[in-house]
């Protein structure tokens, strides 16, 4: 009881603290939480705009025997075995690279690789889509320059990959601004140290470095990972699920069950999945990672 008492005094102690973070946990609990526990009861019910009906665990069955479900959630895993990797460890030889930089470089390419995460999804997609145009799009146009036939990009057997591409470019640019800070705190001794014992640059970068950016690289692990497992608006604009369901993921696949077919039900059903594998996927990330990881 003592601990409780303790715990509220200090809080009444500083109280004036919670009020201003009063509106951000009110808006969590309205717009996050409150919509994940509703989405939990509805995985269990038939139900759509006007009705609701309870079916047990049927909406589950009904979508792990979807081929396209199926297709959706192997295409998902694709986008995170392949990208996440790819994002975290180019990300780091690009902050490493810059801040061997001076001063004035280093301030242009932390606008050149943050400049994208200011934009739109909706109008870097949109410029993609001009890219791959098949009628008068720049890769087209250099194609053609090179003397090869047009690509129809988008309806293609390699859609998906080319779909990876646009959201590398995307994801990207944040990495690189967090390993870069994270870097510039590393203590300047402990290079200067290594050096005077003879360490090579190899040396000082995967003994020095990279152990010490241990942490950072597990939280962009983290999050990379829930960011690409909500694909999305690069799905629906450049593909819509096309062609023959090659570029589906489970986010649109949601989009599309409720919003198009009218399933709510199934469409929470197919979200308390892709929440399950979210967080059994961290919690490996953070197994691997090992109890040496603090903040």
């Amino acid at each position: 009881m003592s601990r409780i008492v303790r715990l509220y005094k200090a809080m009444k102690k500083e109280k004036a603290a919670y009020f201003f973070i009063l509106p951000s946990v009110l808006m969590f609990l309205l717009f996050t939480l409150y919509p994940l526990i509703l989405s939990f009861f509805l995985s269990f019910k038939h139900a759509n705009l006007v009705s609701s009906k309870w079916v047990g665990l049927a909406n589950f069955v009904s979508i792990f025997r979807d081929n396209v479900f199926i297709l959706a959630l192997k295409n998902t895993f694709l986008f995170v075995v392949v990208l996440v990797p790819t994002i975290v460890f180019l990300a780091f030889f690009a902050a490493l690279k810059i801040s061997t930089l001076n001063n004035s470089l280093k301030t242009f390419f932390r606008g050149a690789f943050y400049l994208p995460t200011v934009l739109s999804g909706v109008i870097l997609s949109l410029i993609w889509l001009w890219i791959f145009n098949p009628a008068f799009g720049l890769l087209n146009y250099i194609v053609k320059l090179l003397g090869f036939k047009p690509v129809i990009w988008l309806a293609s057997k390699g859609t998906i990959y080319y779909l990876m591409f646009v959201v590398f470019t995307f994801n990207f640019g944040v990495p690189v601004i967090i390993y870069l800070a994270s870097i510039m705190n590393i203590p300047s001794e402990l290079y200067e140290a290594a050096r005077i014992d003879g360490a090579s640059r190899r040396e000082i970068k995967w003994k020095i470095t990279f152990p010490l950016l241990k942490p950072t690289t597990f939280f962009l692990f983290v999050t990379q990972t829930i960011a690409v497992f909500q694909v999305w608006v690069v799905v629906q604009l450049l593909t819509n699920g096309g062609p023959a369901h090659r570029t589906e993921t489970i986010v649109f696949q949601i989009y599309k069950t409720a919003f198009w077919f009218n399933q709510f039900g199934r469409a929470s059903a197919m979200g308390m999945v892709l929440v399950v594998l979210i967080v059994v996927v961290t919690v490996l990330q953070r197994l691997y990672a090992g109890e040496e990881i603090n903040y």
